[in-house]
């Protein structure tokens, strides 16, 4: 039997809602793969290794958790006007982290490495 400990009774009644207070509702129809390019993209993932895939035609991007190889590849097209050859995707595992006598983790993320056409770059990813 639970208690009642705010004396609330169980039963409370509603006023009926009259039709001025009733807003329509529309629905929108949401596209599947046109994110735009902020949202899926997140930054340049420039490391040792990420700079040698420059000289394979190669680009690493940090990207969101929830992305796709489909989505990455159209974010790429659309926002460096490139052709994407291949999509190659990464999770890196969360870290502990010590601070003081504080224990923390820092989130892991995902990256993806990006192959492009022969001839093409983009010449914001190089340092």
């Amino acid at each position: 039997m639970a208690l009642n400990l705010f004396g609330k009774s169980k039963k409370q009644s509603k006023a009926p809602v009259s039709e001025s207070q009733v807003t329509e509702v529309k629905e929108i129809a949401t596209p599947t793969i046109t994110a735009p390019v902020g949202s899926v993209l997140k930054r340049y993932f420039v490391s040792e290794k990420s700079a040698r895939g420059f000289a394979m035609n190669q680009y690493t991007f940090e990207v969101d958790r929830r992305a796709t190889k489909t989505e990455v590849r159209d974010a790429v097209e659309r926002g460096y006007k490139v052709d994407v050859v291949s999509v190659n995707m990464v999770r890196l595992p969360k870290k502990s982290i010590t601070l003081g006598r504080h224990r923390g983790t820092k989130g892991g993320i995902k990256k993806a490495i990006v192959t492009l056409k022969s001839g093409q770059s983009i010449a914001q990813a190089q340092p």
